[in-house]
């Protein structure tokens, strides 16, 4: 295992210096990369030093999230101390349904969901670390079933058509969770959006009364605190007096903004989440945590589980519910998510959150900035967070997309914005600079032949 440890950190050390030239990685077409990389399986094992060659050779070639050409997902870059933390978290290789296995790592879980309930505004809430935010918006879908129909976690639904609220530009695991929780993704309403791409308020409440007329039971209401491709808010506080009105549960994709509640001028955006009902946060984007990290959190403690727990006296032998995650989980076994979170947390303290945010926030301003410079590029519009949506004239973003890919000179991606296709940059990366947006639009305007 020495030698195993001295080889990993070998082959990390290479990829860090990479990152920090910050140099170019071209596109490898798949069967390109058969040919490059041998990744074949075979009835015989092969020597450790050979396997190690290989995966040297893989991570050569996997695409760099870290590095200051990646621009392309809500995720980006690396914060040292978690990506430390993380590793430790493989070699102790814990579960997280009990304290008995787990230890002090359910005491650092429960004290993570502590804190971020705080900035939540969820003062008697809880919650859980899921695998991904789709995840955690299934399971605040979930919740709000349960709710409005109480006896189907025992008997099953009685037939009536349940419901689901989303905005045109939310994310689509709401579509694909209708599906997964059998009410159908056919029942999930798309609510139109207003100019900037958020939640019109009279269209849902049109929506739910077309609803409640014809019998059905809306089930919840799944605003979005960070679009996709806009990054823009829906008015929390006046979609929750809608809910409240009709009695449905409120759930905020904050998959992507929840950050921002970090920032003390930015968390204005998510007014009103103290009225929902729970939160999807995923702190692999914004806060820089590696993949994956996200807490569906809950404003009254209980929910997850009264909606969860199952008799498992083999596993659950010892303490209470709030010492064994198992009892409120939708997973038995589990990864530790929290530890790596909870040392960038102790690195950076809130004041530290919030420093970085203001970057990332300042970035995206920078770039927009840029974009209002050139005579060529038109902003969508202003950035509501980390996400600069822009056109060029006379270009196809698609294509200048998978040029800038080809070459290795950035990974940047594309979305449409009110019937356009554009060019969408995301400032997530915490270790971006000025000079880094500057030669991306270089780059972009190159590329466009301009």
């Amino acid at each position: 295992m020495d030698k195993l440890l001295s080889e990993v950190l070998e082959i990390a050390q290479e990829l860090f210096d990479e990152e920090q030239l910050s140099a170019p990685i071209p596109r490898v077409a798949p069967d390109e990369m058969r040919q490059r990389v041998d990744l074949s399986l075979a009835s015989t094992g092969i020597p450790v030093d050979d396997v190690m060659a290989r995966m040297r050779a893989v991570v050569r070639v996997t695409p760099r999230t870290s590095s200051r050409r990646f621009f392309n997902q809500l995720y980006a870059g690396r914060l040292e101390i978690a990506s430390a933390a993380e590793m430790l978290t493989g070699l102790l290789n814990v579960s997280m349904y009990t304290y008995k296995i787990a230890g002090p790592m359910i005491l650092i879980e429960n004290e993570i969901i502590a804190r971020m309930c705080r900035f939540a505004g969820f003062p008697n809430g809880f919650g859980i670390a899921v695998p991904g935010g789709s995840m955690a918006n299934l399971v605040g879908m979930m919740l709000g079933r349960n709710r409005a129909m109480p006896n189907l976690r025992n008997n099953g639904a009685d037939g009536r058509r349940l419901t689901y609220y989303l905005s045109q530009e939310g994310h689509y695991s709401v579509v694909k969770n209708a599906g997964i929780l059998g009410t159908g993704r056919a029942n999930v309403r798309l609510i139109a959006t207003d100019e900037l791409g958020r939640m019109r308020v009279d269209a849902l409440e049109a929506a739910i009364e077309k609803d409640l007329e014809a019998g059905a039971v809306p089930c919840a209401v799944i605003a979005t605190a960070g679009t996709t491709v806009l990054g823009e808010f829906d008015p929390l506080r006046a979609i929750a007096a809608v809910t409240q009105k009709h009695g449905i549960w409120l759930h905020v994709d904050g998959a992507y903004g929840g950050t921002l509640l970090l920032h003390p001028a930015a968390r204005q955006k998510l007014d009103g989440l103290e009225l929902a009902d729970s939160l999807t946060w995923d702190a692999h984007k914004l806060m820089g945590i590696p993949l994956m990290c996200s807490m569906l959190l809950t404003r009254q403690r209980g929910q997850l589980s009264a909606n969860f727990q199952e008799t498992a006296d083999y596993l659950f032998q010892a303490d209470d519910y709030k010492l064994n995650p198992g009892t409120r989980s939708l997973q038995c076994g589990r990864r530790n998510d929290a530890f790596k979170l909870w040392a960038a947390w102790l690195n950076l303290g809130d004041e530290g959150w919030a420093t970085r945010i203001e970057k990332q926030l300042h970035m995206a301003r920078y770039a927009a900035a840029r974009v209002q410079r050139e005579t060529k590029m038109t902003l969508c519009q202003d950035p509501a967070s980390t996400n600069v949506c822009f056109s060029v004239e006379g270009a196809n973003s698609k294509q200048v997309c998978g040029a800038l890919h080809d070459s290795g000179k950035a990974l940047i991606g594309y979305g449409e914005v009110r019937g356009e296709q554009v060019f969408r940059l995301v400032t997530v990366n915490g270790h971006t600079e000025e000079q880094d947006i500057d030669r991306l639009f270089d780059d972009i305007l190159a590329a466009s032949g301009l």
